[in-house]
C-alpha cells in the first residue's frame, strides 16, 4: 500500500464512513484474535482505542482543527463529561504508530442511538502514523 493516508467517503450529505469500518472492513488492517482482541495484520501489535468527548459549545471548532490536521491543538480544548457528550474524537492505533486512525463522530440519541462520522474517518499509515502516535496515545480521557 503506497497511499500514507486514506480517508472514508461521504455517505450521506455530513456523514462519513466509519473508523473501524475502514480499518477492518476496507482496508483490513487488522484482524481478531480470540473474541474481543484486534490485532494488526502487519506487525501483530494490538489495537488501541480511545475517545475524547466534548460539549456541544466546542463542536465547530473540534470539526475545524481536525480538517485543517490540527490535532494537536484538540487536546487543548477543554473535555466534556466521560459519556454525556454527544461530540467524540475517536481514535484506533498501534503503538508504533504504523497504523494510527482519527474521526470526529457524533452520538443521536434522538436517531435511534446511532453514532455519525461529522468528518471523514482519517488513516495515516508507516512514518505519517509514526508522527502522530504521541498524539493518538493523549486522546483517551479518563472518568
Amino acid at each position: 500500500m503506497n497511499t500514507k493516508k486514506i480517508e472514508s467517503k461521504e455517505t450521506a450529505p455530513g456523514e462519513y464512513g466509519d473508523l473501524f469500518e475502514l480499518l477492518m472492513k476496507e482496508l483490513k488492517l487488522f484482524k481478531r484474535k480470540l473474541i474481543l482482541s484486534l490485532r494488526s495484520v502487519s506487525t501483530n501489535e494490538p489495537q488501541r482505542y480511545g475517545l475524547r468527548y466534548f460539549e456541544k459549545q466546542y463542536q465547530a471548532e473540534v470539526l475545524r482543527l481536525f480538517n485543517e490536521e490540527r490535532f494537536e491543538e484538540i487536546l487543548r480544548i477543554p473535555v466534556g463529561e466521560v459519556g454525556r457528550c454527544a461530540t467524540q474524537l475517536e481514535c484506533r492505533y498501534i503503538d508504533s504508530g504504523k497504523i494510527v486512525g482519527l474521526q470526529v463522530n457524533e452520538a443521536r440519541p434522538h436517531e435511534g442511538g446511532r453514532y455519525v462520522g461529522l468528518t471523514p474517518a482519517k488513516v495515516f499509515l508507516d512514518e505519517e502514523g509514526e508522527k502522530l502516535v504521541r498524539i493518538a496515545a493523549q486522546i483517551n480521557q479518563k472518568s
